[in-house]
């Protein structure tokens, strides 16, 4: 009695065989006829086989090991660039959602902040199911993704929607989100605490439902193991931490051993997953001070720690010509912090940066803000407008200021102390006589444990709106 091939052997006999030149041979010998249905027979084949094969994309084999432990819910990859941690997830989930024990479920992909679906990796995950030949398996939105074939739904959210004293949750829309089955979280070392607390609990609920150990095995029995969902929720982070301890290690470390964190660098992989252009510039940017963080994810001193502790403080002489600057106002709306003023300069190869704190809400202070803004030549006034809305510009006018208003995004600590990197990197310097001591005091004492951060954050977004440092946190240059 003869075996039957499998449709697996049938792959490895058509890997041998050059299939092109095989249909051209027909061709030319005038079967052009047994040579289309040659082809359309392989095509078909090849199709149904692309669904069959559930490993469909080339990942490090350590990803593969990681992924495969099914005992892992809890999975932090972290390490500096190029080390293809976001990559390997999404692919590994756009697998496993051709899987039938997560039909109809939802795969968030997550962010801290995501104000719009450009800031997501939704082009990330669409154009691999362009490159794997998978589009007919999978309708694409703006703003979801979905495979047909199980319904399984990607999903594209932000864990907050703005950043700053006024974020709002937006983790109650994970709430109503039934069978979360797996979550994905780029950009990991921006997530907060708080969002952290909020989404562990809030994902593990949905779609779970807990059986006595009895009942449990005659569901199995009655229904057959496939047919009863006790699935639960796998937790993915991709990451390049800030810190030695970032909040998502702390929280995933807690789940002992059902969580796993590997720090993997683009040095660690096999050369044939290794982009030889990310590794000539890994070579040329080799020196430079952000380069053990950049490209081997270790917390950098100069982006954590005490960013300003060692920013010289200088004096301006008496007759010393002010400087055309720009300003920048952190306003206190309620009690227990302060109202911080700060203006940024660059001249002459360096960075001057100097300002004012006030014990009071931002109105309570008013005349004391527009008297100091009148005391310096500046080209442009900026404040955050998060929680206070449109109200400054008002009382600002009628003392002939013009106030500009600006939301900022993203993780406050993260942007002072990345951007207080680059300002040292630029020769910051923070000048005494024309501050007071509580803005130099929250400067030199600020770290992620600090009591008040208003003053650094207020000279931090200064830099960027006077275009010192860009949004994206590159340094533009020295003049």
């Amino acid at each position: 009695m003869s075996q039957q091939i499998t449709p697996e052997e049938v792959v490895e006999m058509l890997a041998k065989v050059d299939v092109d030149g095989l249909i051209g041979k027909l061709e030319r010998r005038n079967n052009k006829k047994e040579a289309l249905h040659l082809r359309r027979m392989i095509k078909a084949f090849s199709k149904k086989m692309l669904l069959k094969t559930k490993e469909k994309f080339s990942i490090p084999p350590i990803y593969r090991k990681i992924f495969g432990d099914e005992a892992a819910k809890y999975i932090v990859l972290k390490g500096g660039r190029g080390s293809g941690k976001t990559f390997a997830i999404i692919c590994y989930m756009l697998e496993q959602s051709f899987e039938e024990k997560y039909r109809d479920s939802l795969f968030l992909v997550l962010r801290e902040i995501q104000t719009s679906i450009e800031d997501s990796v939704h082009s990330v995950v669409s154009d691999l199911i362009k490159q794997a030949g998978l589009e007919q398996y999978f309708k694409i939105t703006h703003s979801k993704i979905i495979n047909k074939l199980t319904n399984v739904e990607f999903a594209f959210t932000g864990l907050r929607s703005t950043g700053g004293k006024t974020a709002f949750s937006q983790v109650n829309k994970i709430k109503g989100k039934h069978k979360v089955r797996m979550v994905f979280m780029d950009e990991a070392q921006d997530a907060s605490q708080d969002s952290l607390d909020v989404l562990f609990p809030t994902v593990n609920r949905s779609g779970n439902v807990s059986f006595t150990s009895e009942y449990e095995r005659l569901l199995r029995l009655a229904f057959g193991a496939e047919e009863v969902d006790l699935t639960e929720a796998r937790f993915f982070f991709a990451m390049n931490p800030n810190f030695a301890e970032d909040p998502v290690i702390s929280k995933v470390r807690s789940f002992g051993d059902r969580a796993v964190i590997k720090h993997i660098n683009i040095f660690d992989l096999p050369k044939r997953y290794q982009d030889t252009q990310l590794l000539e510039q890994a070579e040329r940017e080799r020196g430079e001070v952000t380069w053990p963080h950049v490209w081997l994810g270790e917390p950098s001193p100069k982006i954590s720690g005490y960013p300003f502790a060692e920013t010289p403080v200088v004096t301006a002489e008496e007759d010393e010509e002010l400087l055309p600057c720009v300003a920048f106002l952190d306003p206190s709306y309620k009690g227990g912090d302060f109202t911080a003023l700060s203006f940024v300069s660059q001249t002459r190869g360096y960075v001057f940066a100097w300002g004012y704190c006030f014990p009071h809400s931002w109105n309570s202070a008013i005349d004391q803000i527009a008297e100091k803004i009148n005391s310096f030549p500046v080209v442009e006034f900026y404040y955050e407008d998060n929680g206070v809305g449109t109200a400054p510009q008002d009382y600002f006018s009628v003392r002939g200021i013009d106030a500009i208003p600006r939301t900022t995004l993203g993780n406050k600590h993260d942007r002072i102390f990345r951007v207080g990197a680059f300002l040292n990197l630029m020769r910051l310097r923070l000048v005494e006589n024309w501050s007071n001591q509580e803005w130099l005091t929250q400067h030199k004492k600020f770290n992620k444990d600090a009591e008040h951060d208003d003053a650094p954050d207020a000279t931090t977004n200064c830099a960027v709106r006077s275009g010192i440092v860009s949004d994206k946190i590159k340094i533009r240059g020295r003049h």
